[in-house]
């Protein structure tokens, strides 16, 4: 095994450093450990696991262990190009022609273009952001980056780091290797080795988002930082990330009526705006129903002079960057489990809409729990309808039928109704109540968010268990 280089005393700066520029969240890191293995980890407040912290970093600074990081759920703080290749000119070849790609192509100027050694036989190409910035919109420049780079033979250029795929810190030193990850010149990719590499992180300065056409995001990177514990707070496994963090603490406020816990009353706006756009509310809904939970909150709750005011226009401005990015809580393609004997029930019911329809519930309850809300908007783009009278139908045929059940109905929403002069009305909320049937062998299929009804009957039902449930013409033109 190649021989450890000696350890360096490193300063504080560069610690700080790494801090500013890299750490999006500290719940969830990656450690490399002698011999080469990666391993996960996730903080839990009730488990052994600590944050990752500046102690990590001096131990990733001294060589003995090597650390990475993930970005949020939803923001990080930059983006990292690895370039991974097994012959090492061809890395060299690709690592240039990235460069050049975000220079000439994207007008990134070379100062904001920062290049490490991967510890192998490739490299971290790395833009930094002055703003925590939308994951979703990094992608997409990503995406565009490579479109331009075109094919590579002999290796990959991936994306880095991401809420599942973290990415190593640089200045350590790779546990397989042995080889120190020190920064290189941009244009040669010449090593800057020892203190020379600590100067060039220090200096380095990151970048206008807006200079890349990346969309940020209107807080600070610590409140950012503060809603993606939000996020990361369940992760289920340390090798696990789970986004439904955020969506079950927003419906854990929704059902209690007002904030859980002092001091979030930022993070859970945010989180709120994104559940309440994820349900289909309209924004004016949105605003209303976090302005409910917020006045029924007590005040110690709040620091210091907050002032109703004060929320509602960061309420309202929340919800406006939620809206206009199309900011949703959970990942709409996670799959779920649905069974036979529940699609059965889904296929007693009415008309081939009111099928589809008791599906989408079906797989919201699944996602969001036993009682769920439903807006007439999302129930149209349920069924693909633009027609309410169709929609209010289908729902009176699932409650009449034993579907569902209403939960809250027509309950008037006092407050958004003043603002307004004139009556406004709460979502309803809908619990699935159908019996289900007995089968003999009972099987079931993960479906996900491009799951349709009909492939999910074909892949769980017989056509003869079909046409059991369905009338000779909806099998003939919808199933067959």
């Amino acid at each position: 095994m190649p021989m450890t280089p000696p350890k360096i005393k490193q300063p504080s700066k560069s610690v700080r450093q790494l801090n500013d520029l890299y750490l999006m969240t500290r719940s969830k890191y990656l450690v490399q450990f002698p011999g080469g293995a990666y391993k996960t980890f996730s903080y839990k407040s009730a488990g052994r696991v600590p944050k990752l912290n500046d102690s990590m970093l001096r131990k990733h600074l001294a060589g003995d262990l090597t650390y990475g990081v993930f970005a949020g759920a939803y923001f990080t703080k930059f983006i990292a190009f690895d370039v991974d290749f097994t012959d090492a000119d061809l890395a060299r070849w690709a690592t240039h022609k990235l460069i050049a790609t975000l220079n000439e192509d994207f007008g990134v100027p070379f100062r904001d273009i920062h290049v490490s050694f991967s510890g192998g036989k490739g490299y971290h190409v790395e833009l930094f952001f002055a703003k925590p910035v939308q994951l979703a919109s990094v992608k997409a420049f990503y995406s565009s980056v490579m479109t331009q780079v075109g094919d590579l033979a002999g290796g990959q250029i991936e994306f880095r780091p991401n809420a599942n795929q973290g990415v190593k810190l640089p200045l350590g030193v790779h546990q397989k290797t042995g080889k120190r990850c020190w920064f290189v010149a941009n244009d040669t990719l010449e090593p800057l080795v020892g203190e020379a590499s600590h100067a060039y992180l220090l200096a380095i300065q990151p970048a206008d988002p807006a200079l890349l056409d990346v969309e940020s995001f209107a807080l600070t990177q610590e409140q950012a930082a503060d809603f993606e514990t939000v996020a990361t707070a369940t992760d289920i496994t340390v090798n696990e990330f789970s986004a439904e963090g955020a969506l079950k603490k927003a419906v854990a406020i929704i059902e209690a009526g007002q904030l859980l816990r002092s001091g979030t009353r930022h993070e859970t706006t945010f989180s709120l705006a994104a559940f309440y756009h994820t349900q289909g509310f309209e924004r004016e809904e949105a605003v209303s129903a976090i302005m409910t939970i917020l006045n029924a909150t007590p005040r110690a709750y709040f620091s210091e002079g907050s002032k109703p005011a004060y929320w509602l226009a960061e309420a309202e401005r929340l919800t406006s960057y939620v809206w206009a990015r199309n900011i949703t809580i959970h990942d709409s393609a996670k799959e779920v489990t649905v069974s036979k004997a529940e699609i059965l029930a889904v296929l007693r019911v009415g008309t081939f809409a009111q099928k589809k329809l008791a599906y989408a519930m079906l797989v919201t309850s699944k996602r969001y729990g036993a009682v769920f809300y439903l807006t007439m908007n999302t129930a149209q783009k349920m069924i693909d309808s633009n027609s309410r009278p169709t929609v209010v139908k289908a729902i009176k045929k699932l409650v009449d039928t034993g579907y569902i059940e209403y939960v809250r109905k027509a309950e008037i929403d006092r407050a958004l109704s003043e603002k307004a002069g004139r009556a406004h009305y709460k979502p309803n909320k809908y619990r699935i109540i159908a019996e289900l049937p007995d089968v003999k062998e009972e099987v079931e299929v993960k479906v996900g968010g491009d799951s349709d009804l009909v492939s999910v009957v074909k892949s769980l039902l017989t056509e003869d268990e079909i046409k059991l449930y369905v009338k000779r013409h909806e099998f003939n033109t919808r199933f067959k």
